[in-house]
C-alpha cells in the first residue's frame, strides 16, 4: 500500500470518527421532562406537569377522543423506569380553566 493510500485511509477514518462524535454530541438528551414537553408539539394539550411529591405525570388534553392515543405515546417514550416511578394521568376538562 503506498504513502498516499495511507494519508486516503488516515483521513477517511478521521472524518467517520468526528461525524459520529458530531452526531452522538447534538443528540437530544433523554429526560422525563424533555418526553412530556414533546406532547405539546404533537397533541392539541391544555396542561401538562409532572408531580413533585405525588409520582404522577398529568397531561389534560382538549379532546377527549386524543386521551388513548396520547397515553399510548407517553407510555412508548418514556423510560422504563419512568414508566415504573410514575403513573401516567391523561384526561380532559373540556377547555375549562380554573
Amino acid at each position: 500500500m503506498g504513502m498516499k493510500n495511507k494519508f486516503g485511509l488516515l483521513i477517511l477514518g478521521c472524518a467517520i470518527a468526528g461525524s459520529s462524535l458530531f452526531w452522538y454530541t447534538h443528540k437530544e438528551p433523554y429526560s422525563t421532562e424533555v418526553v412530556v414537553n414533546s406532547v405539546w408539539d404533537k397533541f392539541e394539550v391544555q396542561s401538562t406537569q409532572i408531580g413533585g411529591t405525588d409520582p404522577v405525570i398529568w397531561i389534560d388534553v382538549y379532546n377527549k377522543n386524543d386521551i388513548v392515543e396520547v397515553e399510548k405515546y407517553v407510555k412508548e417514550n418514556l423510560s422504563k423506569d419512568d414508566l415504573e416511578q410514575y403513573e401516567v394521568n391523561v384526561f380532559s376538562n373540556k377547555g375549562k380553566t380554573y
